[in-house]
Parts: C-alpha cells; structure tokens; sequence
C-alpha cells in the first residue's frame, strides 16, 4: 500500500437478502460513495459513521477523516504547495508578490484542520510556516480594520515582521482557480463558481484588500501607527484553459509561469478522454497542490454516470494536468475582460 494510504480501509457488511450474502468494500483516500444503491428495503436499514468532508465538488454524501496519516499526507502536500507552487499573480502596483522561498515547513507531524473552507485552510497552512521560519515574527492574524463598533472597513490578512530587513509586512492572502472562457469579445476568468472572478478579484485586491492600511492608517492597532507597513501578496492557485481552446488565456498580471490546467463540459469527457477514462477525483483539501507533489496518494476514482452540479477537478493517469469538469450549462454567470 503506498505511503500515506491509511486512511484505506476494508468495511465489511453482512447483508440478508434470502440468504447470507457478504460485501467486501474498499475506499480509498476520499471514500464518498458510500454503497450507493445498496440500500433495498428488503435490506433492512444501513448505518455508517464514517463521513469525510473533503469536498470533490460532486453533490453526493462526504465522509469524515478516520485516520490521522491521511491528514498529515494532505497537510505536507499543502505545506510544500506554498513553497514550491508558482504565485498565480505578478506583482502589483499596490503590492509586490510574496517569496514563497522565505517561508519554513512546519516540523514534523503538524496537521491542519480539514473540516474548514479552502481559503481558511490555506491561511491556516501560511500562518503556520510563518511562524516555523526564524526569518518572520507573526504580530496578528485576522486584524479587523473598524470605524466604529460594529462597522468593520477591512482585514489584514497577516501582520508580519521581516527580521531580515527589520520591515513590517501586511500580506494578504488568496487561494483562487479560474477557468478560460474563450469569446469573440476575449477571454472570460470565472472561477468554479461563476459567480467568482478573475477581474473582479483583482480590481477588489487593488482598490480595498491592498490599500487598508494606507487608507485607514489611524484605524491600525496604535503600536503599528507609526511604523512604515509594506503591503505584499499572495495569490495561489492555477488557471485552466479549454481543452480546444485556440490560445492560452493572458490576462493582465497573471503570472505566465503559474500553474495552468485544463477544463472541459461533463459532455465533452467521452470524445476527449475516450471510453476507457481513468480519472480521479481531486478532493478540494488538495486543489492547491501541483500533482507531482500527489504522487503514490490514492483517491477517489471519477464516475462518468455520476450526475455533475458544480465543477470537479480530477486527475488523468495518462496527462499530468489537473483538469476541472464542469456541468454542462457551466458558467451561468461570467464577467468579461475589461
């Protein structure tokens, strides 16, 4: 069994049905389809405990983590992801990109909480390879920027200080995966939620996220009024082309050297991928990271029959790419490229 694969294991069931009948069941790493269509009422009723909350982005039940090596294989993978993953964003005029270089992996058996949303996870996974590295002294997490009680302006990320240089650092942090969408008019960058978006994020980061502490200086915590405060930050993630798209997506800031995947409509799978299709389903935990870095983990195998009502990002065994299949009408909504 490879490294980091505990969490597979055997659940046995003893079902009557006419007679005894003995089901041997094996989930891997992100075991999800919990015996779908075995429940028959002839059956009796089936209970399970076991339910594991690492959204595939496929509407079906989730499972909770049983075994502590599965949580460490998905902490490290997120932890070097921060260090060794290209920033999807350039510098900024309002903030230059961060080093990832300068960050410091954890020691040995620190986990993260899985059972939180994606962005509060990866903040969790800077926050702590912040504080690991002697470089950074982490002086606040979460600052909230308020007028007045009640009326919250912003919130910074982190407040760091460079001990190198002696500076104080503000960095925001955002983890976001967009996918190209090709018109005659140019591209459009919605994320797998359409809602979400590539321009939206960046004139939000632009106008508000990196200019709080300009904007609101006398609103900061009063030791840090004073001090000169450099704004960075970091934007992690990857883009996505069409699987037939006629170029790559360029878009203003992006980083050319980021990560980049591919995307496809649930009914374009069987003509690109072929009949005897192999994928793998990327549990959300794990988005962030390059799939080298996946290597020998096991997951979930991608049913085609499954029925699609939000974006799932899968791995093939015959394309190093992570690659999103979205549903058929996907995206509903989209704001193009100024």
């Amino acid at each position: 069994m490879p490294e980091g694969m505990s969490l597979q294991f055997a659940c046995h069931l003893a079902l009557k049905k006419g007679g005894n009948l003995g089901l041997v069941l094996i989930g891997g790493s992100c075991f999800v389809n919990l015996l779908r269509g075995l429940c028959r009422p002839s059956m009796g009723c089936l209970h399970f405990d076991f339910i594991l909350p690492l959204e595939s982005g496929i509407s079906h039940e989730r499972t909770q983590p049983v075994m502590s090596e599965f949580s460490n294989s998905v902490s490290n993978a997120l932890f070097r992801s921060l260090i060794e993953a290209p920033a999807l964003m350039l510098d900024l005029p309002e903030g230059a990109a961060f080093a990832t270089d300068t960050l410091a992996l954890p020691e040995g058996g620190s986990t993260l909480d899985l059972e939180q949303k994606l962005g509060h996870l990866c903040e969790d996974a800077l926050g702590m390879m912040l504080e690991s590295s002697p470089r950074y002294e982490v002086l606040g997490r979460g600052i909230q920027i308020r007028k007045e009680a009640g009326h919250t302006l912003g919130e910074l990320d982190f407040l760091v200080r460079d001990l190198t240089p002696g500076r104080l650092i503000h960095l925001e942090l955002a983890v976001k995966f967009y996918l190209a969408v090709e018109t005659e008019n140019g591209f459009l960058l919605p994320g797998p939620d359409s809602r979400d978006d590539y321009f939206r994020k960046l004139g939000k980061m632009r106008s508000h996220q990196l200019i709080l502490v300009r904007k609101f200086r006398d609103l900061l915590p009063e030791k840090f009024r004073d001090e000169g405060i450099v704004v960075e930050q970091l934007v992690h993630g990857c883009i996505f082309n069409h699987v037939n798209a006629s170029k790559p997506v360029d878009a203003g800031f992006l980083n050319p050297n980021g990560r980049r995947g591919k995307w496809l409509h649930v009914g374009e799978c069987a003509k690109y991928f072929g009949d005897d299709m192999q994928l793998e389903i990327v549990p959300k935990p794990l988005w962030p990271v390059p799939l080298e870095l996946l290597d020998g983990m096991e997951l979930e195998k991608w049913d085609p029959d499954e029925k699609l009502d939000r974006c799932v990002m899968v791995r093939s065994a015959a394309w190093n790419l992570p690659y999103f299949i979205a549903p058929n009408g996907y995206p509903k909504q989209a704001r193009r490229s100024p």
